[in-house]
């Protein structure tokens, strides 16, 4: 009997957790960092004010470390990725397809990130990009392995890490290209790095 109490108290913890973590990212995204209370925190996640201080002692320590377990999560999901064995334009539509899921569910987080102003925001993003950087690479080796790039190694990495940043596909999706825009990407490194077959 006992050891199911303290499993039920540990999962509302971790439910308590997790609401205070979603609260703070979306007041982060919505008032900036330096309008951010832990009052509206506590409002939008539906606890007292106690509980969100009980969780983290400051509003630095609160988004810091929201941030950095969201980031940390989302690293592993897409850490998990490996290009398929396939042609050269089934792998760069698969990494372009990868981006779109990714920035399509971490648009929140990816706005605080790059709009600056949360404290260490800048390190998050550094290591999530460390961590995308990773990812080109391994799209680039198996190019080469198949003799499919018409440009350097170094060259095809660093073309798609910029045509794939977060801020080139935020300008293409709010430009005209809208919705077109993961296709136009993908057409726009087949054309740039690919041999034609």
């Amino acid at each position: 009997m006992r050891t199911y109490v303290q499993r039920l108290r540990a999962e509302r913890a971790d439910r308590t957790a997790a609401a205070i973590e979603r609260a703070a990212l979306r007041e982060l995204r919505l008032r900036g960092y330096a309008a951010l209370r832990l009052a509206d925190v506590a409002r939008r996640a539906g606890v007292a004010l106690r509980t969100v201080y009980l969780h983290s002692r400051t509003k630095d320590v609160l988004v810091t470390a929201a941030l950095r377990h969201r980031a940390a999560s989302l690293a592993r999901r897409v850490e998990r990725w490996r290009p398929p064995e396939a042609s050269g334009a089934a792998i760069l539509d698969d990494i372009v397809a990868l981006h779109e899921r990714t920035y399509r569910a971490e648009r929140q987080l990816l706005e605080i990130l790059v709009g600056g102003g949360a404290p260490r925001g800048p390190e998050v993003l550094r290591s999530l990009d460390r961590v995308r950087l990773g990812l080109i690479e391994r799209a680039v080796a198996s190019l080469a392995r198949l003799d499919a790039l018409r440009v350097r190694p170094e060259d095809a990495i660093a073309l798609a890490h910029a045509m794939l940043a977060y801020p080139t596909w935020r300008s293409a999706l709010i430009g005209p290209a809208h919705r077109r825009a993961p296709r136009l990407i993908a057409e726009a490194l087949r054309t740039s790095l690919l041999v034609e077959p």
